[in-house]
């Protein structure tokens, strides 16, 4: 048992007042000279996840630009990147697409055309009646062939595809089939983790060939070594309001040591996830230690102890090997 004097010196001296603006992690970022937490979920350097996908983005954008595919389907475990690659393409659709997302929960055919309808036009969805509503399949319908006859498209992401319901998934086959010769008014691109691959494969089964060969899936790639290091130094560079390559060539990685930038490649295996959440951890635990503290090795060890997500970062890595996606560099 402690000394009962320690006790009571270290009750006299604790601080009367605490503030939660006085955070040791806030005064190791200043003293670094980082404005912000580099490693959040989504880096304000658009170029972050694009790298590692280049060709998948452009085989989505070729499909889209030369009418190859109405549905495209990537996959990828929790945290690769899925939602990047998406909005990069988002932001890339040509202007005659109206874009659509949402996050799938089991709806019905029914809920899912009521909540593409809602969202497109909130008005036009309010004045339709109850005898409407029975066949608003039909008039989902009707409202993919007025954006074709003005010249329009619908481009929708449907989030957590694994969650679709066979009778959701089916509407979204449907919406496949061009309305006029040569010419599609519908285009989706489902985002799902692995485990609905089985799933999604029994159910196309069910359908004819010609959707089976415009149907175009494509995985989400682990970060190789090359791209692990420039996740880290971008981030960097975006806290530090400093050119990325000025940084590389200067190899200013600082607070990171070159041996905590190989552990964090070679801890985190290629997954986007798991290299952001340690190179964070990695500097709350240099926090703590010293504003002072550069990040070493040892730290990098500390903050994989800490990492909460280690079974998802296992099932991923698997994930990543069974379809061999790894790649050098």
């Amino acid at each position: 048992m402690k000394d009962l004097n320690d006790i009571i010196k270290k009750l006299v001296n604790k601080p009367e007042v605490y503030s939660l603006e006085s955070d040791p992690f806030d005064a190791y970022l200043e003293k670094h000279g980082m404005s912000s937490n580099p490693f959040t979920d989504k880096i304000i350097d658009e170029k972050m996840y694009i790298n590692k996908d280049e060709k998948v983005c452009k085989r989505m954008m070729r499909a889209l630009r030369h009418n190859q595919s109405s549905l495209m389907i990537l996959s990828g475990p929790t945290g690769s990147g899925k939602s990047e690659v998406a909005d990069f393409i988002v932001r890339m659709l040509p202007e005659k697409y109206v874009f659509w997302y949402n996050q799938i929960y089991g709806q019905t055919s029914n809920q899912l055309a009521s909540s593409i309808i809602r969202d497109l036009d909130s008005d036009y969805m309010s004045q339709l009646n109850e005898s409407d509503m029975k066949r608003i399949i039909d008039i989902y319908g009707d409202v993919l062939n007025a954006l074709l006859k003005n010249g329009r498209k619908l481009f929708c992401i449907f989030d957590q595809g694994e969650h679709f319901s066979k009778d959701g998934f089916e509407l979204i086959i449907n919406s496949t089939n061009p309305h006029y010769i040569d010419q599609r008014a519908f285009t989706g691109l489902i985002l799902t983790v692995p485990r609905f691959e089985k799933h999604m494969d029994k159910w196309i089964e069910e359908y004819d060939t010609t959707l089976k060969r415009a149907l175009i899936r494509e995985y989400v790639k682990p970060f190789n070594c090359a791209q692990s290091l420039e996740y880290i130094v971008r981030g960097l560079s975006v806290s530090r309001n400093k050119n990325f390559r000025d940084l590389m060539k200067k190899q200013e990685f600082g607070p990171f040591d070159n041996g905590a930038i190989m552990s964090l490649i070679k801890r985190s295996q290629g997954h986007p996830s798991t290299l952001c959440s340690l190179c964070y951890l990695s500097l709350e635990v240099a926090a703590l230690i010293s504003p002072d503290s550069a990040i070493t090795e040892e730290i990098i060890n500390e903050a994989w102890k800490k990492f909460p997500n280690k079974e998802l970062h296992k099932e991923a890595v698997a994930w990543y090997e069974s379809k061999e996606l790894y790649t050098e560099g």
